[in-house]
């Protein structure tokens, strides 16, 4: 599947690597730990670098600061065990983007879906050589059998040649900003690229949707146990207002 793949990122040729990642290559290279072990034996099939963006492949500047190295972006699939991909694309996320040591667009997929990841990543102050996590940006998971509107859109956001190729900062931030919208459109129905600035105040609204949609989901849970109707009924009203905040929330993101 991954070759197919590069008909949403049309990735030049000259940049299309399709070099097999091993398990191999984590086990002798990391200290791995034992779940990150199992991970890798049980939950995943195969990885892949399908392509690769920097200033040879792409005449797309670097650019390296004390904090940022944006350098490389690699392209990675990431094949799961089938009809697991929610049970392990998280897992699957943070293990690859912890241990590439590159700026890294991830899929992962299994046989009918798959979910894209960018994580934002800054040079390691005690080792230069390594990037750490700052945040993840996670698609939901996207059917392979049919596409929407919002999956149309998504998908010319993330084509070579809409980017903005200033230098690889700007290049990678656009793979970011993608996915960021994708998940707007998810909540909103409607794809809209948006600046950088809009972009960040987005990522804190779906944050804040989400960590909502948790305190909903504890509500619901004490309210399952709840036996005095008052009680029952301060629950009901106060999940209703988080509801409420919720809709609220969507449409600002929805506002242009």
């Amino acid at each position: 599947m991954s070759n197919s793949f590069n008909n949403i990122f049309k990735i030049p040729d000259r940049g299309l690597v399709a070099q097999r990642l091993t398990k191999a290559f984590f086990l002798r290279n990391f200290s791995l730990t034992s779940a990150e072990k199992k991970l890798l034996n049980n939950a995943i099939e195969s990885m892949e670098i399908l392509a690769q963006v920097n200033l040879e492949k792409s005449n797309i500047p670097a650019v390296l600061t004390e904090t940022d190295s944006y350098e490389n972006i690699l392209i990675i699939t990431c094949t799961v065990t089938n009809n697991q991909i929610t049970k392990h694309a998280d897992n699957c996320i943070q293990f690859i983007q912890k241990y590439i040591a590159h700026q890294v667009v991830l899929i992962i997929e299994n046989g009918n879906d798959f979910v894209i990841n960018v994580a934002e990543k800054r040079i390691n102050q005690v080792d230069k050589n390594k990037l750490v996590v700052q945040q993840y940006f996670t698609t939901s998971p996207i059917s392979k059998l049919y596409k929407n509107e919002q999956t149309e859109a998504f998908f010319k956001a993330l084509d070579f040649n809409t980017l903005d190729k200033t230098n690889l900062e700007t290049t990678c931030k656009s793979y970011i900003q993608a996915v960021v919208q994708y998940q707007v459109a998810i909540s909103t129905g409607s794809f809209n690229k948006r600046s950088q600035k809009r972009t960040e105040e987005d990522m804190a609204n779906l944050l804040v949707i989400e960590n909502i949609e948790t305190e909903i989901t504890s509500l619901k849970s004490q309210l399952s146990k709840e036996k005095q109707l008052n009680i029952k009924v301060a629950l009901n009203i106060a999940i209703q207002k988080k509801r409420q905040d919720i809709q609220r929330i969507k449409k600002q993101l929805s506002t242009s």
